[in-house]
């Protein structure tokens, strides 16, 4: 499907997040140098962990890696003094600090890499992919030769909607994608940016429970076949998602969620909710949610705790 984008290229899909702009003092640059020397960073941005763009954030020390096309065009666009260099790369200070760490904020905490590198080994993998919150969604309204117009942007919802997700992803591949799609570096990324300034692109629809028409943006030569997967494992998902929190809340569950519950990955079911494998097994082969229901209820607190994606729009 062709959809034209006019109405909403100028909408911004992201934007980075607002870091007050301050200056490095003596202290804060022989302790961002110390970590650099000693490739001590707490927060892994990459699996290698390495970096050649060093900021602070806050209290913390961060390291990322960019491309040299990006920290060029960082210097290119910022005054000489926000740089500071060293043997491993480059210090932010100032302006340019405050941009990349507001980018690095965006992609570590709204859009959750951060979390969602369960294992903290500096990679978010295909599995942990779907923990974030980085896909976008266009409204689509359909038009008289077939084709579609955009109406309206949705923004930072789960990745368990978007096709196209790479297998591994890290913090620092994220950000200096995200720096490379924000053109004039203004800290926003519209539609047009992040189309290269198309009016028209190409899209695969698809309607979801209870939700409007959300176009999930394909490149031209996307496979359908594909897309009908992903779609059919999206609204899985969803219904595992609607059975597990009607667990958590102790409600009993209809003959077709029990239907669903028992064909799903029992292992990932069993983590989520903090309950041994074999039992869940138990209670699911010889149909006794009902006692699930009671074994919740002693576990309420501890089931409180268990975070799970928002699927919700």
């Amino acid at each position: 499907m062709k959809i034209d984008i006019s109405q909403v290229k100028n909408i911004a899909m992201s934007w980075a997040d607002n870091v007050k702009t301050k200056e490095l003092n003596t202290k804060d640059i022989s302790n961002l140098k110390d970590n650099i020397n000693k490739n001590n960073f707490e927060i892994k941005t990459n699996k290698e962990q390495d970096y050649n763009v060093f900021f602070r954030l806050d209290k913390d020390n961060i390291g990322v890696k960019l491309s040299d096309k990006n920290i060029n065009r960082l210097k290119e666009f910022f005054n000489e003094d926000n740089f500071i260099d060293t043997s491993k790369g480059i210090i932010l200070d100032k302006d340019a600090a405050s941009f990349v760490a507001g980018w690095f904020s965006d992609v570590a905490y709204k859009s959750n890499f951060l979390a969602a590198d369960r294992n903290n080994d500096g990679e978010v993998d295909k599995k942990e992919i779907d923990y974030t919150i980085y896909a976008f969604a266009l409204y689509i309204e359909p038009t008289k030769d077939g084709s579609g117009q955009a109406t309206k942007v949705a923004s930072y919802i789960p990745s368990i909607f978007a096709i196209n997700k790479d297998n591994v992803s890290s913090i620092s591949k994220v950000l200096d994608k995200t720096i490379s799609m924000d053109k004039n570096l203004d800290g926003y990324i519209t539609i047009a940016e992040k189309y290269d300034f198309k009016d028209i692109v190409y899209e695969y629809g698809v309607f979801l429970d209870n939700q409007p028409f959300t176009s999930i943006p394909l490149h031209k030569q996307a496979n359908v076949d594909m897309a009908e997967e992903e779609i059919k494992r999206v609204k899985e998902q969803i219904k595992i998602n609607n059975i597990i929190e009607k667990l958590k809340k102790s409600q009993s569950l209809d003959n077709n969620e029990k239907e669903i519950l028992q064909k799903f990955n029992i292992q990932n079911i069993s983590n989520e909710l903090k309950i041994s494998e074999d039992k869940l097994k138990d209670l699911i082969s010889s149909d006794k949610l009902g006692d699930f229901i009671d074994f919740t209820k002693e576990f309420k607190k501890d089931l409180s705790d268990t975070k799970l994606i928002d699927i919700k729009v």
